[in-house]
């Protein structure tokens, strides 16, 4: 019933608006490096960088599906901003499991405030010292962390023997970090996902939480949100975040493909292109493929989060499915663009042929460590070996 409110229904149309928008400047966007400013304020305008923020503190607190349905939209018209979106809307969450005091001093004095992130563990390291910890390092790949007034970074803590001993969250304002501008890539360039530098900053206790807490959901601030969206396990299902972004840009592909097949003559023959069984062929095999990425996508979201709502945890075989088929669906993906690329001939190589530019952005985001193939599709098989997965926070 939560994906057929009108709130949510209302919430993915207005996602829809934009993509036209989104779409004309996509070159834009490229050559920015990020997402244009004009861009971050009518995401903002049409909720979504909220769209699973608690309700207490201004938010839709949406199902988990939400990710999917707008990150679809919006990788239609543009891949780097779908990606943005969805990753710093999922802040959110997580942000939900700080202590409350650190909720305040985000939400109480902008509910609109953007979060970043940085997660790579081992980039960073924090000593523990009187009343928090001493936090330094070099982050890399924060996605849309330009327009953020706060970012939120993984270290490691050391135990008594000095060697790292833990892992934990922090929360750092602007002016605690610099930002770096490293982010030069073949593919999802307006993401501007950048490199995040701290030298030596005092973060105090309370903006701090363990990583194990988080996972085992026993963090401080689920007792100010105990809904089952704030129990969403991003360590088995964060990859379906990314994975809308791809399936979105490749649905766009396919449908300028297919538009541009209709009525475009073969030079050689003079004839259309629209009777050729290798293309049909094609086509057909790319629609099948997207269809399944988000048949099961779907599935797996609307799983894990009836899942937490009647039992308040996941079924540790099915994360690993979940993980396992996150990553597979974005082989798909990669599959789909493939087959229309090859297809397209020398114009696609354009660079203002939009397709160009999808297949670039497909392949980028299918590289991300959340949703390789290598890596999931491996500890999936040892899980049913009997083997521990080997993926972090995995329970199996």
């Amino acid at each position: 019933d939560w994906a057929s409110s009108g709130v949510y229904a209302e919430t993915v149309e207005r996602a829809g608006a934009l993509v036209p928008g989104l779409a004309a400047a996509a070159a834009a966007t490229e050559d920015a490096g990020r997402i244009l400013p004009a861009h971050v304020r009518a995401i903002e305008a049409a909720g979504l960088w909220r769209i699973v923020q608690p309700r207490s503190a201004g938010g839709l607190e949406l199902a988990p599906t939400i990710f999917f349905d707008v990150g679809s939209q919006l990788g239609r018209g543009c891949a780097s901003t779908s990606w943005v979106v969805g990753n710093l809307a999922s802040h959110q969450i997580l942000l939900a499991h700080w202590p409350e005091r650190a909720q305040q001093e985000i939400w109480g004095v902008s509910q609109s405030a953007l979060i970043g992130s940085s997660y790579v563990f081992t980039a960073g390291r924090a000593q523990r010292v009187d009343g928090g910890y001493l936090l330094s390092g070099c982050w890399p790949y924060s996605s849309g962390i330009d327009p953020c007034e706060w970012v939120q970074l993984g270290a490691m803590v050391p135990g008594e023997d000095g060697q790292p001993a833990g892992r934990r969250y922090f929360q750092l304002p602007r002016a605690d970090y610099e930002i770096l501008e490293t982010w030069d890539v073949a593919g999802l360039r307006g993401t501007g996902s950048k490199d995040v530098r701290v030298a030596e900053v005092f973060v105090p206790e309370y903006r701090t939480v363990s990583y194990d807490d988080v996972v085992q959901l026993r963090s401080p601030g689920l007792a100010l949100h105990p809904q089952a969206l704030f129990r969403f396990p991003f360590w088995a299902a964060g990859g379906y975040v990314l994975l809308s972004t791809l399936y979105g840009a490749s649905s766009a592909a396919l449908e300028q493909f297919v538009g541009h097949a209709r009525s475009a003559v073969a030079k050689s023959s003079g004839q259309g292109v629209a009777g050729h069984a290798t293309l049909q062929q094609r086509i057909g095999r790319a629609a099948a493929l997207l269809d399944t990425v988000e048949l099961t996508a779907r599935r797996r979201l609307g799983d894990l989060h009836a899942m937490l709502e009647h039992h308040g945890r996941v079924d540790p075989a099915y994360a690993a499915r979940a993980r396992r088929d996150a990553s597979y669906l974005a082989t798909l993906c990669v599959e789909a663009v493939d087959l229309l690329f090859a297809a397209s001939g020398g114009g696609a190589l354009q660079r203002d042929n939009p397709m160009q530019r999808i297949w670039r952005d497909v392949h980028a985001g299918a590289a991300n460590f959340t949703l390789q193939w290598d890596v999931a599709g491996p500890a999936y098989g040892r899980v049913l070996l009997g083997l521990p997965s080997g993926l972090p926070g995995m329970p199996v």
